[in-house]
């Protein structure tokens, strides 16, 4: 939508003609803006509350070392530009002075500070030591006198000079750490020259003389020369010392020691002053102001009366910096001579009200380090002097603490050699801060608004745009012309152009003024008429967005916006004058991220390639003539873990220099630099620029001056980065106002002036690069306090050329100042350490005034720092401060020789025990190579003695046919291999600790062994015989499954020595299948392929030894459930641990019994029956019941049941667990007559052979007698508690015959199925 006004011709004509006439002195106009700078006083207050000794104040001055001192009622302190520390006597049980209230401070050369009490007591406040010396008490003692100090004067050459109350002789003192070095000196009356003790003034000449000038007369010490004529004032012109008593008599001193009096004007009575302007002497007299020339010795009188001060006499005469010299009488205002021409001009500035004006209760002039004179007209207020146009200027004094209190009153005051001004008035400490203002500030004319768009026109006029909504028009000379309104009027009353803020200014190639706003659309203001163009929902054309953050223009003239929220638009204008906006609403291919849509920045460039900086990232693309939807976009924003992409996506502005360096400044502090050479494509490389620092804040925009400086305008500061030298220099509160802040507004610059203007939250600031510098002072730097970590206490320390640390406080903070006492906004250390930092080398603190030490090593050390002024510039003065750190006992030398002879007998100690572990270490390694030989030697004979003792045994028992005399020697054989047996077992107990175990498997024709209820030699034959026996009178069908069951067990034999493989083989063939195998590792195939019933395995075997095979079996869950016994020569209590261990079912040691062994293995094929007939007993499936088995398992064979029962049960668990899965599907596939092996052994997992051998190990049947057995219990379940038929049963049952079912079951059961329901009832 569009609204047009017409502005009146008279403004028109109005702004025309002052175009023309202010292009032509634009440049004589720069100068005269900035030759009408103002200046700027930053004013602190300071009390108690800061850490002042107390808000009533007596004296202050400035020590010769910079630090600036404080007499109060309450004690003395310093200010060091960081916080105070105050000195005075506690309530305590030591007394230091007579009273805190301290009247007079005057520090000395060597940087002490001669304090004078209340009481007129004298005390020197001695830096080094941080305490006060009774020097009064000491001089008392000392000459036998009571000194009321009154006045004193300490001289450059270190000498002091201390006048009293009684006026009846003078002290002179000399420096020292005690009285005796001071030598002090009693100079009474009539001595030396000295006519009187009341002083009026001493003082040093450049030669060094000291001049006493009294009320009686006037003497150098030292020399011959004195005078009767009372001299009040000196003053040195050149090389001669002009002198003056108060009653109108001038003097001139030669080398000669002789006086030459200079011939007054008549009525001359009284002389208040002495100056001089170079080489002329200034005379304050009672008839005006005198001026002497030394070379023409002639006198001249300047009346300084007018109508506004008619009183002649000159009280007080100030010679500023150009020569002008300022002279104050008892009447109101200041007149100023010029000595050269003795013309006057009278002064006088006062505030708007009383209230605001600031007295003095002396005469108050001074100047600043900015060249500005300040002083106080009499019945005036604070003034500054405006040199061009001659005149004060009234400044009201108002603190910029907390409060913005004024200052009434100045009655004590100093100024410090920065020229800032201390004073003192009613209460409190005053800080008077002078800065110089080198911009122009333009405002409103009420309140205060920031200033967020602005704009040169090519008339010179200067356009500013406000966030109130303002719009504020200045001509070059930055003096109001108005404000414009929305209706194109411009007035002259503060009204807004619009309601919301005003965030662009532009002026096109047809000099039309675009007006960008927050929240109002766009203005078009044009040949005195103005458009207004809002986003329209209905309207694609309109524009995309009301936020218009910024407009410009390219090369093409293409006028492009920015909006925040609907993207970049470009203006399209018809022949006809009407406007429409091209943007994503339309077909712009804009990209479609959200963020892309909030734009802050355009900047066209010379090279024709356009860059948009948004909230999602920067946007480049190439200008067209007549640009199209088709315009292609390329996108660079943050990239996740990459170095050369943007530090952030939200972008404040672009720069792109002159030279084609382009700069792009994130949110967050950080500021870019495109690295990529091609600006038109996706994902540009960029660098962090770490010149800058990211405390300043953000880099709110960028600008570059004519010398091809980038100026970075920040939060609240301006840094200036010079890209040849790399050097950036930074102004902030100490070169603006305090409280400055700058805005996001693009700033602007002037080619022809080389001014740059910038947006803050007071309106806008237009610089001069050129003009814009920083002070060169160059601060001391003091440390002034030490802090030992865990203590609550602060130890002053100053001017110590020496800290001596204890040994037990190496944990330690050294605190120093940098003496700058303007405000400490980029006030910065560095320190070294002498002989630790490498030579040249500095580590910088930042603006951190502290070191912390941390564990610091004993020894010497010598401490520097360095700092800089607080505008970032180093200053050239050094600290330096020696550090000792004692040692600890430990690092003396004492305990160094101490701990030296303590090691040396640790040595001694550990050489000695060394030695003999080493001989017990050789003698048990002597030992452990014997009993290894011995247990080998014994392990090979243990197999042989089985071959000899085995098959003798075996024939003794066997052959019943031998001869007498073959028995006998069969019986010889057996007796010897007995003895040798026993040799061996001996041979293996040689050492206690070799672990020795010979269990009940050795042969019984060698060792005896009583029954203790295990299987043994002797109950091995009975436990087969009962076992026979119960077999015997069982039925003959049993017999026969007994004999059959023994047929069918096989066993693997392993067995590496082919001898006992073959013995084995002989003795266990008739009772079973044998399979051999000569190694474990034969072995394990073996008993994979075969699976074997039980295995029998040696140990110690080539390839794979015995332990190794067990192993894999155990782990196979295929062979897991296979009993093992091993039969081995190897008897340490490990070897049977780690069999145990293994899974095996039982441990045997050769040389072992036939006879036990076979009833071994019977036994543990008797357990495993045993466990299969539980198993079958627990298959008794109950209707409506889970199927579960559960059974205790009985002790091993092997007689270690209770260590293997764990490993055992676990076993079997796993055995039980797939027993349950084969009967459960058997059960669910109970009545399928085609019911095969391989059906069962696919639905378990498991192979053919697998399933046979776990069903054979688990219940000792068969697969297929397995699965006739289930059918039988289940029929016979379903007989006893069901009335179905035989028939019915079988058929359910899987049987597809009931006659075969009938045999079946009676073969089974014993009985046929009808007898068995029968019996049943």
């Amino acid at each position: 939508m569009e609204k047009s006004s017409l502005i009146p011709n008279f403004v028109a004509n109005f702004i025309q003609k002052s175009m023309k006439r202010l292009h032509l002195f634009i440049i004589l106009s720069f100068i005269t803006i900035f030759s009408s700078a103002e200046p700027f006083c930053d004013v602190r207050k300071f009390s108690i509350l800061d850490g002042l000794a107390a808000n009533s104040i007596s004296d202050l001055a400035q020590g010769y070392d910079n630090l600036m001192w404080f007499g109060t009622w309450n004690g003395l302190s310093y200010y060091d530009g960081y916080h105070f520390k105050t000195f005075r006597d506690e309530p305590d049980n030591i007394d230091i002075m007579s009273t805190n209230r301290i009247l007079a401070i005057y520090p000395s050369p060597d940087n002490n500070v001669w304090v004078v009490t209340f009481d007129r007591t004298l005390y020197l406040f001695d830096t080094k030591l941080c305490q006060f010396i009774k020097v009064g008490k000491m001089l008392d003692e000392h000459f036998g006198i009571h000194l009321s100090s009154s006045q004193i004067y300490p001289l450059p050459n270190g000498h002091t000079w201390i006048t009293t109350d009684r006026q009846n002789y003078l002290i002179r003192i000399g420096q020292g750490d005690d009285l005796e070095s001071m030598k002090p000196e009693l100079i009474k009356v009539g001595q030396k020259g000295l006519r009187s003790g009341n002083v009026w003034f001493i003082k040093q000449d450049r030669k060094g003389r000291e001049w006493v000038l009294t009320d009686k007369g006037t003497f150098i010490y030292g020399s011959k020369f004195h005078t009767s004529i009372p001299f009040m004032w000196h003053r040195e012109v050149g090389n001669m010392v002009f002198l003056a008593t108060s009653d109108g008599k001038v003097a001139v001193y030669d080398e000669q020691n002789h006086l030459s009096m200079v011939p007054m004007p008549a009525g001359v009575t009284r002389i208040n002053e002495l100056k001089n302007t170079g080489y002329q002497l200034i005379i304050a007299t009672n008839i005006g102001l005198v001026v002497y020339n030394p070379r023409t010795f002639k006198t001249d009188v300047v009346n300084v009366q007018n109508p506004n001060q008619p009183i002649a006499e000159v009280k007080k005469a100030y010679v500023d910096a150009h020569n002008l010299v300022w002279t104050f009488t008892e009447g109101q205002g200041v007149t100023v001579v010029n000595p050269k021409t003795m013309s006057t001009q009278w002064l006088y500035a006062d505030a708007p009200t009383p209230d605001y004006r600031t007295t003095s209760d002396k005469f108050f002039i001074m100047e600043d380090e900015h060249g500005t004179l300040w002083t106080i007209p009499n019945h005036g207020t604070f003034s500054y002097y405006d040199r061009k146009s001659g005149k004060l200027v009234p400044y009201t004094l108002r603190s910029n603490s907390a409060g913005n209190y004024y200052v009434p009153r100045i009655s004590k005051f100093t100024i410090s050699d920065q020229g800032i001004l201390w004073l003192v008035g009613v209460h409190d400490l005053t800080q008077v801060n002078f800065k110089f203002h080198d911009y122009v500030m333009t405002k409103l004319d009420e309140g205060e608004s920031e200033a967020r768009a602005m704009a040169y026109t090519t008339n010179g006029f200067h356009w500013d745009g406000f966030k109130s909504g303002h719009l504020k028009i200045s001509d070059s000379n930055f003096n109001k012309i108005g404000y414009l309104e929305a209706n194109g009027q411009i007035s002259q009353k503060q009204v807004p152009f619009s309601q919301a803020g005003i965030y662009a200014i532009y002026q096109d190639a047809k000099k039309r003024m675009w007006i960008g706003t927050d929240g109002d659309g766009l203005y078009l203001y044009a040949k005195n008429a103005m458009r207004h163009f809002r986003y329209d929902a209905t309207n694609k054309n309109s524009i995309p967005c009301d936020s218009i953050y910024d407009v410009v223009s390219d090369r093409q003239g293409n006028i492009w916006i920015a909006t925040y929220g609907g993207g970049l638009a470009l203006m399209r204008e018809d022949p006809q004058g009407n406007i429409s906006f091209l943007s994503s609403r339309n077909g712009l291919k804009w990209p479609k991220i959200s963020n892309y849509n909030k734009v802050r920045r355009i900047t066209c460039t010379a090279s024709g390639v356009i860059l948009v900086g948004t909230t999602g990232g920067l946007v480049t693309f190439k200008e067209e003539k007549h640009p199209t939807k088709n315009i292609r976009f390329h996108t660079t924003s943050y990239r996740e873990n990459d170095i050369e992409s943007l530090t952030a996506a939200d972008i404040n502005d672009i720069l792109m220099r002159s030279n084609g360096e382009t700069y792009v400044s994130c949110i967050g502090g950080t500021l870019d630099k495109i690295t990529s050479k091609k600006l038109l494509q996706d994902n540009l490389k960029v660098r962090y620029c770490d010149f800058i620092s990211t405390n300043e804040g953000n880099v709110q925009s960028l600008i570059e001056d004519n010398r091809g400086d980038i100026w970075l305008i920040r939060e609240s500061s301006i840094d200036r980065y010079n890209p040849k030298t790399k050097k950036i220099t930074v102004f902030g509160p100490n070169d603006f106002d305090l409280n400055m802040t700058f805005s996001e507004a693009r700033p602007v610059h002037d080619p022809s002036t080389d001014n740059i203007t910038v947006g803050t939250a007071m309106g806008s600031m237009t610089f001069n690069p050129a003009t814009v510098k920083q002070t060169d002072y160059q601060p001391r730097v003091i440390f002034t306090e030490l802090h030992y970590n865990g203590s609550s206490e602060n130890i002053p320390i100053l001017h110590q050329k020496k800290l001596v640390i204890p040994a037990d406080k190496r944990n330690l903070t050294i605190s120093f100042a940098a003496l700058d006492y303007t405000r400490k906004y980029q006030q910065f250390y560095k320190y070294r350490i002498d002989g630790h930092t490498p030579e040249g080398e500095w580590i910088d603190l930042r603006g951190q005034n502290r070191i912390g030490f941390n564990h610091i090593s004993h020894g010497q050390y010598v401490l520097k720092v360095i700092a800089t002024n607080t505008h970032g510039k180093w200053s050239k003065h050094v600290a330096s401060l020696e550090l000792d750190v004692r040692p600890t006992f430990w690092e003396s030398i004492w305990g160094k020789l101490l701990m030296l002879l303590i090691t040396i007998g640790i040595m001694a100690s550990c050489f000695i025990l060394y030695n003999k572990l080493q001989k017990e270490r050789i003698k048990h390694d002597m030992n452990e190579m014997k009993n290894k030989f011995y247990s080998k030697a014994s392990h090979k004979l243990r197999t042989p003695l089985s071959l000899i003792g085995g098959p003798v045994e075996q024939v003794l028992e066997n052959e019943p046919n031998l001869s007498e005399e073959s028995r006998g020697m069969l019986q010889i054989v057996r007796r010897n291999a007995k003895e040798m047996l026993n040799m061996l077992n001996r041979m293996l107990k040689f050492d206690n600790g070799s672990g020795f175990y010979l269990d009940e498997g050795s042969d019984q024709a060698f060792v005896a062994s009583e029954n203790n209820g295990d299987i043994s030699d002797e109950t091995a034959k009975d436990y087969l015989d009962d076992t026979s026996t119960a077999e015997e009178e069982g039925t003959d069908d049993g017999e026969e499954k007994t004999e059959q069951r023994e047929k069918d067990i096989t066993i693997l034999v392993v067995e590496d020595n082919p001898d006992l493989r073959q013995f084995l083989f002989t003795i266990l063939k008739p009772d079973y299948n044998v399979l051999l195998a000569e190694n474990g590792k034969e072995g394990l195939v073996k008993a994979r392929n075969m699976m074997p019933d039980f295995i029998l395995t040696d140990v110690s075997m080539p390839v794979m030894d015995g332990f190794a095979m067990v192993h894999c079996l155990k782990q196979d869950t295929n062979t897991a459930h296979i009993p093992i016994i091993v039969l081995s020569a190897k008897a340490s209590v490990e070897d049977h641990l780690r069999g145990f261990e293994e899974g095996v079912d039982g441990y045997l040691t050769k040389p072992f019994s036939a006879t036990y062994l076979k009833g071994r293995i019977e036994a543990v094929i008797n357990q495993r029956h045993a466990l299969q007939l539980d198993m079958l007993k627990q298959i008794q499936r109950i209707e409506g019941t889970e199927f579960h088995i559960t059974h205790e398992y009985p002790q091993t064979a092997s007689g270690q049941g209770g260590y293997l029962s764990s490993m055992v049960s676990k076993r079997m668990l796993e055995e039980d667990a797939q027993i349950e899965k084969v009967v459960r599907y058997i059960n669910e596939h109970i009545s399928d007559p085609d019911l095969r092996m391989d059906d069962i052994a696919l639905a378990v997992g498991m192979s053919r052979s697998v399933l046979y051998g776990k069903l054979k190990n688990a219940v000792g049947m068969k697969p297929v007698d397995f699965v006739r057995h289930v059918r039988i219990m289940r029929a016979a379940e379903l007989l006893c508690k069901t009335d179905d038929s035989l028939t019915s049963i079988a058929y359910t049952m899987g049987f597809s015959d009931p006659k075969y079912f009938a045999r079946v079951f009676k073969k089974e059961m014993g009985i046929s199925p009808s007898q068995y329901r029968e019996n049943s009832k």
